[in-house]
């Protein structure tokens, strides 16, 4: 029988917090299933208490080599994830984003009763052709979607969804050391961009 002490040193031992690790990052973001990133650079020191010789320019390469990405996972927040996590974990948490999607108090009712399959349709080939904002993403599937009988839905709404039902990962240089860039959206680097497909309600 485990004690409650013993358990929580499990824990923190299984999480790398009771010494520093020699793994490599990928290795040790793959050990950890991602790290928290909704932040642009507050994992740089979850992973600096965990590892030893780490350094920042070494983890933002990985980032523009695309072994490391951050998209929308768990609890539909940004993580940063292996490049083959991301693979398997991001259809695994689409039921979460699907029903974060339509509860959302802010996106949740401005996309009720959209073709979801008809807005991936149309935002796919915007994030193909170049990384995208959302407010860019946004504006050009609000320009669609009037023409296309949408009706005048707000475009960060649409912007939400489409990431929401898209695997779509933010870009560098957002994220690499101390670079200053928007929240760009790419399809390109992750295999299998669209999960699903079904009609939502």
């Amino acid at each position: 029988m485990l004690t409650r002490r013993a358990l929580n040193r499990a824990t923190l031992d299984r999480q790398l917090l009771l010494a520093r690790s020699t793994l490599p990052v990928v290795e040790a973001v793959e050990h950890l299933v991602g790290l928290q990133a909704q932040t642009p650079h507050s994992w740089y020191v979850g992973l600096g208490v965990r590892l030893e010789d780490v350094r920042p320019e070494q983890i933002g390469q990985l980032l523009l080599d695309r072994q490391l990405v951050r998209i929308a996972l768990m609890r539909s927040t940004i993580h940063l994830v292996s490049a083959r996590d991301c693979l398997w974990l991001r259809p695994l948490t689409q039921p979460v984003l699907d029903r974060d999607l339509f509860s959302n108090h802010t996106h949740g009712e401005p996309v009720q009763g959209l073709d979801m399959d008809e807005l991936v349709a149309a935002a796919r080939p915007l994030v193909k052709e170049k990384p995208r904002t959302s407010k860019e993403l946004g504006a050009l599937l609000a320009e669609h979607g009037r023409a296309a009988g949408w009706g005048d839905r707000p475009p960060a709404s649409l912007a939400y969804a489409a990431r929401n039902r898209m695997a779509l990962v933010q870009v560098p240089p957002r994220g690499v050391g101390a670079k200053r860039a928007h929240r760009a959206h790419d399809c390109r680097g992750v295999a299998g961009p669209i999960f699903g497909g079904r009609r939502v309600p």
